[in-house]
């Protein structure tokens, strides 16, 4: 069995980067709380910030039709939600080349996606509520 890199180790053993990770974590929990008061249903930033879908957007919907056993619905919710545990292995044993190729193929599948999908098919619609589209909407009103 492979032993996970010694600087992978030593980034996680650093208390400075345990903090940080405590502090995101925390951030990102707060996030889906005040997503779901607030009935946007999403705990993505980008989704929230934007309106825009991000590249990985649909990646849990499609988790979620996998475990019912929906294959079709998963692939349609993201295409790539396979390569998930790739990235992962990628990640933790630094494969730069590996990772690199992974972030290029969605950034592929984000534009076909983007052009193809947005604005009108699940989960790549706009988010009207965001932050930026209140800031939009706000404008509107006042000019």
């Amino acid at each position: 069995m492979r032993r996970i890199p010694d600087s992978w180790t030593q980034t996680l053993g650093s208390k400075k980067h345990a903090v940080m990770f405590l502090l995101l974590l925390g951030f990102f929990t707060g996030m889906s709380f005040l997503s779901e008061s607030y009935g946007t249903g999403s705990i993505c930033l980008i989704y929230n910030t934007t309106g825009v879908p991000c590249p990985t957007c649909g990646m849990t919907r499609s988790y979620l039709a996998l475990l019912h056993g929906d294959l079709s619905s998963a692939f349609l919710y993201h295409p790539l939600f396979f390569l998930v545990p790739v990235l992962f292995y990628a990640f933790l044993y630094q494969k730069k080349k590996l990772m690199v190729g992974l972030f290029f193929l969605f950034v592929l599948v984000y534009i076909y996606r983007m052009i193809v999908y947005f604005p009108h098919t699940e989960p790549m619609l706009y988010h009207r509520h965001s932050l930026w589209g209140r800031i939009i909407n706000l404008l509107g009103k006042v000019f």
